[in-house]
């Protein structure tokens, strides 16, 4: 094996002004950003068209109630019906809202705040005999807890009974 030879002073000083040299292009390349193309003259780039306020609420609602027994669901950029079933809404025989429907009137409340524009439908069942005096009760206290929370009276329908063994609850456009 051969010692190595030591670099002359002039390889030296090429081999310095070379790494000098990648150094700058690496720091100035890095801070330059290339020119954005512009559109062809008489053409506009095309637009997304806005998601529909409803849209935009029945996916809200639903990141928080996956997996729950709630369902959401709407047609096209219509209405988005909300359903709790009855055994998560009201104690047999009672009118009192329970934690899992209070939940869910939590998030409308929220909905109704932030778009004053929607309206929300609002119908509760009654027990299994369909006494529709309790239903009626219990409708008059989700829209009562609603009220509470936040939600303007002019957004609230009337409270309905239901047919279902559900709270149904329909968010609208007015």
């Amino acid at each position: 094996m051969t010692p190595r030879q030591p670099c002359p002073p002039s390889h030296r000083r090429g081999l310095a002004a070379a790494a000098a040299l990648a150094t700058v292009f690496a720091v100035t390349g890095c801070q330059t950003t290339p020119p954005t193309p512009e559109p062809p003259r008489g053409r506009s780039l095309p637009s997304m068209p806005p998601t529909p306020a409803l849209v935009v609420e029945r996916q809200w609602l639903q990141s928080w109630f996956d997996g729950t027994p709630v369902v959401i669901t709407q047609k096209g950029s219509g209405p988005v019906a909300v359903e709790v079933p009855l055994a998560f809404s009201f104690d047999a025989g009672k009118r009192s809202v329970k934690p899992p429907l209070a939940a869910v009137l939590d998030k409308l409340a929220e909905s109704l705040r932030r778009q004053p524009q929607m309206t929300l439908a609002l119908a509760a069942p009654g027990d299994a005999g369909g006494d529709t005096a309790l239903a009626a009760q219990r409708a008059a206290a989700v829209r009562s807890y609603l009220l509470g929370r936040g939600a303007g009276s002019a957004q609230l329908g009337a409270p309905q009974v239901a047919g279902a063994r559900a709270v149904q609850l329909r968010l609208e456009l007015r």
